[in-house]
């Protein structure tokens, strides 16, 4: 397969693992997963979140996310795809995405940077990945990068993960991982993104339909937390013109 093609390959597939957020499920959304971390609560709402429409409490949300300038998101799709990644508002990512071997990756000023173990990198650069490109970085180009446009900032992410559907409404409040929030419910695709009721209105967890303690759940943490996303030394990339011709 050309070099091309398996970089836009290698992307399709990440993109894959973080954007189940806004396909498929059913119209009917089912109750709120029953995960051990969540109990309900008879507090109120004190910041006001529960009392706007879902909609505009959405946007409320990812708002007050993007206004901190930093935050963490881990977890696991129900797929079993895996990411921990740090975003930096209006300057880009550092982090692994996990879809099957672990790949490190980061996105910075619209360019995107891979590094991973050999096989890992045996998608991108060949059977002979310690020849070819050793421990080094391998910057993708910009056709192929494209998959990975969803790292390339962290509110281009909350747009996309969190503001793919709309809400229909909202949970009375609950203590999720030890902290009061409600839940923004996804009929389109069975999802809850909870969101903290006191204090700023940030997102907290979100979770597929079917999330289970260890799949379908991505939290949100370490909000305006000092990140510093830079670029890899240029010594330590490889660029796609770089590598020898498949």
């Amino acid at each position: 397969m050309p070099l091309a093609r398996r970089q836009v390959a290698l992307g399709s597939t990440v993109l894959l693992a973080v954007a189940v957020a806004g396909c498929g499920g059913e119209s009917e959304h089912p109750s709120v997963a029953p995960l051990a971390q969540i109990s309900v609560s008879n507090d109120a709402a004190e910041n006001g979140i529960a009392d706007v429409a879902p909609e505009k409490a959405l946007e409320r949300a990812i708002s007050a996310m993007e206004s901190t300038g930093s935050y963490r998101v881990k977890g696991t799709t129900t797929d079993g795809n895996a990411l921990n990644i740090v975003f930096e508002v209006g300057v880009g990512s550092t982090g692994t995405i996990k879809s099957g071997n672990p790949v490190k990756l980061v996105s910075v000023q619209g360019a995107v940077y891979v590094r991973g173990d050999e096989e890992s990198m045996k998608a991108l650069v060949g059977d002979d990945v310690e020849a070819t490109i050793g421990d080094r970085w391998l910057a993708l180009s910009p056709k192929s990068s494209s998959g990975f446009s969803i790292f390339s900032d962290g509110a281009t992410f909350a747009e996309a993960v969190l503001g793919a559907a709309a809400p229909s409404r909202i949970t009375g409040v609950s203590e999720v991982d030890g902290k009061l929030a409600v839940g923004l419910l996804f009929p389109d695709t069975g999802a809850t993104l909870w969101v903290a009721a006191t204090g700023e209105p940030l997102p907290l967890r979100f979770e597929e339909k079917g999330a289970t303690a260890g799949k379908g759940v991505l939290t949100f943490s370490n909000f305006g937390a000092d990140v510093e996303v830079t670029a890899p030394a240029e010594d330590e990339v490889l660029t796609v013109d770089e590598l020898p011709a498949q």
